[in-house]
């Protein structure tokens, strides 16, 4: 509601509620009551009267409480956002609008408790001691990766004589698994391309096949454990009836420059080797940046004590379990709603919950005392984004979502990454330990 002058007091209940008092002024509140009252009196039809001339005290008998239900909703609707950015208050959740006085003839009042981030400071997040991997890239993970091409690229070709299977060859077999010595149908194949050394039925399942030749048929047993994909056969010995149809051997092209044309985007080997290391660095870094700043984000949850809002909580709840429901729905599965939203799986996101919309304030917090700002290009840029995603036009964007939540979440985002910088920068940085891990050494 622009051009409208507020009267906007603010009383504290507590460190994290605020209530916020406003009063829209007795003239505007005549304007938009005489303005709603002329246009209804347009439309509306009212036994004994001709349209158009029906009397405001007839429409007020009627519609009086409608109007001021709609007029009073109008006016909140309106005027809450500018009410909060006169006070600077920031709501973690949407505000709770306890009272609401309206008359026709004089001012609109509302009152609204919002829960705010308890006043707090962080310290010590510049110099931060942290441990940065320098990602570099061993010329064996460049060979692996060409290996890898190879592999895609290999010809299989059938032998001339008949010898037994070994690793690396594949066989064209047919089989039926039994279970309690009944036949698993859903499990059996025929012309299956198994290729000794992937296991990928079982690793005891190519085992079993080495050393075995053409026109055999091979019977064997294998122990499945408790958390295999398929639940018939979960902590099942199942027995595999085998036979060897044929047996090939596959052929790996050369390591050269044709090798790299049939990736249809080098024509040398060395630019394809140049790519791959590329792309290997590529992630290396964008894995030792996210461990990086996984660091950052423990260190500043360690550093600061906050006491969260219930409501704050009760929403960031609200929003992981709509990702998880949004997960199941974009993988083709419609799932009850109510489903999620239980007492349980609400308790358990709770703690994530907690998390998050602590990060969130400290990262906020920081920002305010740094002075770090989004500037006219940054937001700008954000706008031309949802736009273009949206597939809507700029100008509209700018207008109609300005204040949405997708447009205040992208601005949260660049400001994090501005924080993130500024810690970044300013750390003090060590090579991590080299012990290895337990589960490093089991490798």
């Amino acid at each position: 509601m622009k051009n409208v002058e507020l009267n906007v007091s603010v009383v504290d209940l507590s460190a994290n509620q605020k209530k916020i008092q406003v009063e829209i002024p007795a003239e505007k509140v005549r304007k938009e009551v005489e303005a709603r009252y002329r246009d209804l009196a347009k439309t509306v039809r009212i036994k004994g009267f001709r349209p158009g001339k029906v009397p405001k005290s007839i429409i007020k008998s009627y519609f009086g409480k409608d109007i001021e239900h709609e007029i009073s909703s109008k006016f909140i609707q309106e005027t809450f956002p500018e009410a909060l950015r006169e006070t600077d208050l920031k709501p973690l959740a949407e505000a709770d609008v306890s009272e609401s006085h309206f008359e026709d003839n004089g001012p609109f009042s509302y009152t609204a408790v919002v829960e705010v981030c308890p006043p707090f400071q962080v310290e010590g997040y510049r110099g931060m001691e942290l441990k940065k991997t320098d990602p570099e890239i061993p010329g064996e993970q460049v060979d692996a990766e060409l290996e890898k091409i190879r592999e895609q690229h290999a010809q299989l070709r059938s032998l001339d004589e008949e010898r037994p299977a070994r690793e690396g060859d594949v066989l064209v077999v047919d089989f039926t698994p039994y279970i309690d010595g009944e036949p698993f149908e859903k499990g059996a194949a025929q012309d299956y391309l198994a290729e000794i050394g992937k296991n990928s039925i079982h690793p005891q399942f190519d085992e079993n096949l080495v050393g075995h030749a053409p026109g055999e048929t091979v019977t064997f047993e294998v122990d499945y454990p408790e958390d295999a994909p398929t639940p018939e056969i979960q902590g099942k010995t199942v027995q595999f009836q085998v036979h060897i149809k044929e047996l090939k051997e596959k052929e790996l092209p050369e390591l050269n420059d044709e090798l790299a044309k049939t990736t249809g985007q080098h024509d040398t080997l060395e630019g394809l080797r140049q790519s791959i290391r590329e792309k290997l660095l590529k992630q290396r870094e964008d894995q030792a940046k996210s461990a990086l700043r996984q660091q950052i984000n423990e260190e500043l949850l360690a550093k600061v004590e906050l006491e969260l809002p219930e409501k704050a909580l009760d929403r960031e709840v609200d929003r992981l379990i709509g990702n998880l429901q949004h997960q199941f729905q974009s993988q083709g599965l419609q799932v009850d709603a109510s489903r999620f939203d239980t007492p349980t799986i609400r308790a358990e996101y709770r703690p994530q919950a907690a998390l998050n919309l602590k990060q969130k304030l400290i990262f906020q917090q920081i920002a305010s005392q740094e002075n770090l700002e989004l500037s006219e290009e940054e937001v700008e840029e954000i706008f031309q984004q949802i736009a273009m995603y949206a597939r809507m036009d700029l100008e509209k964007v700018k207008r109609d979502f300005s204040d949405s939540v997708l447009v205040q979440q992208s601005k949260e985002a660049k400001l994090q990454e501005k924080v993130f910088q500024l810690i970044e920068e300013s750390a003090v940085y060590s090579a991590p330990s080299q012990e290895k891990t337990p589960e490093q050494e089991e490798q």
